[in-house]
């Protein structure tokens, strides 16, 4: 099913990076661009409609895996676009403050910093576990916004979101969530988290192509957006030179001009299968993750630093002695690919899809204890 994985010996092992493409998403790919590079030109204005039919096909396969409206779902380049929107969709003032964690990715930490440079920002991070008790207890008279992903990128501890989006609700704080590691790897329906914008990407667990993602946002959220242009406009007929024009009420007013009509066909396919695979998918990803974090809890140099039974397909670990980066060279040497969380965090990660089998897993193990 996988070009990137077919005719050699290799063990991938980070989809939670980069997840491979199938055969089935390079040729929706291929056959969208086909058709928008080639004879649709020669249709005028139906060009467009080639396009947009693709995009729209996008959103709505992206709005039935995370349970979401399509008119709720804007198209964007990736999480970390996501989340640059929605960071800069309030109104800052000097003195506001923001809330986030400590083990947030930098897609998700580095625009709140930004936020500190630019307007004066104070950024309270708190370290996990992350509840919503200790949510309750950082949330000040300033606070406007609370960004934090689904599952931490680190360990693949899963939040308990919907209660913590519900306690700042309460608060009247916003909310911005990454799913860079959720969508595609747990069951995510975004509308029963509410949370008011949650980004996440077709690359990663959706086994889709790199270069685009989406964003939920939430109906009547008071979120502005940043990102505008043609695409952005309610009924571009209406745009005048003196700067009459309507934004879009839903989701689609963070979308300012042309998505690539390729990317739109490949994620569409991508999320579409991930939707057919369902809650079997999610529960198979994580009995496979359950055997690695068994294998490895009987090996007495590894540490684990992921939650057992396993949350999701992420399995974090350290060896005593060895540094993570040296690690993960020496699995590649051994034909496993994975990858290492820098620091403060020195993990080795393992994330472990359904084209994983149980013999890889066990292969791992094995040339994990022999380090």
């Amino acid at each position: 099913m996988f070009p990137a994985l077919a005719g050699n010996d290799c063990t991938y092992l980070n989809s939670g990076g980069s997840g491979p493409p199938t055969y089935h998403v390079i040729e929706a790919m291929r056959t969208t661009d086909d058709l928008c590079s080639g004879p649709a030109y020669l249709e005028g204005t139906g060009l467009y409609a080639h396009q947009r039919d693709a995009t729209a096909r996008a959103r709505e396969a992206a709005a039935a895996l995370v349970g979401a409206n399509p008119e709720d779902i804007a198209l964007t380049q990736n999480t970390t676009h996501g989340m640059n929107l929605g960071t800069h969709s309030i109104n800052w003032q000097e003195g506001d403050e923001v809330l986030s964690t400590k083990t947030e990715h930098p897609g998700g930490l580095v625009p709140l910093y930004h936020l500190r440079d630019r307007y004066g920002v104070k950024a309270n991070l708190l370290s996990p576990p992350i509840t919503p008790e200790k949510v309750a207890g950082a949330i000040t008279p300033g606070t406007r916004l609370l960004a934090l992903s689904h599952v931490d990128w680190t360990t693949g501890e899963v939040w308990p979101l919907e209660e913590i989006c519900a306690t700042a609700r309460e608060r009247g704080v916003m909310t911005l969530v990454d799913g860079a590691q959720s969508v595609g790897n747990i069951h995510v329906n975004i509308p029963e988290t509410g949370a008011d914008i949650y980004a996440f990407t077709g690359h990663k667990w959706l086994l889709g192509p790199e270069g685009i993602g989406a964003m939920y946002v939430r109906p009547g959220c008071r979120a502005y957006s940043t990102n505008l242009g043609y695409a952005s406009l309610s009924d571009s007929a209406t745009f005048d030179y003196a700067g009459h024009y309507k934004l879009r009420e839903g989701a689609r007013r963070f979308e300012a001009s042309t998505i690539s009509a390729a990317l739109a066909g490949g994620f569409a396919a991508a999320a579409e299968a991930a939707c057919e695979r369902g809650d079997a998918g999610y529960k198979e990803i994580r009995r496979r993750a359950d055997l690695l974090t068994e294998l490895l809890s009987e090996l007495p140099r590894v540490k684990l630093r992921s939650p057992q039974p396993a949350k999701c397909g992420l399995v974090s670990f350290e060896i005593e002695g060895m540094p993570a980066k040296e690690v993960v060279a020496r699995l590649l040497e051994k034909r496993f690919v994975l990858r290492f969380i820098p620091d403060p965090y020195p993990y080795v990660r393992a994330s472990i899809h359904l084209f994983n089998t149980d013999e890889e897993l066990e292969a791992l193990a094995r040339v994990v204890g022999g380090l």
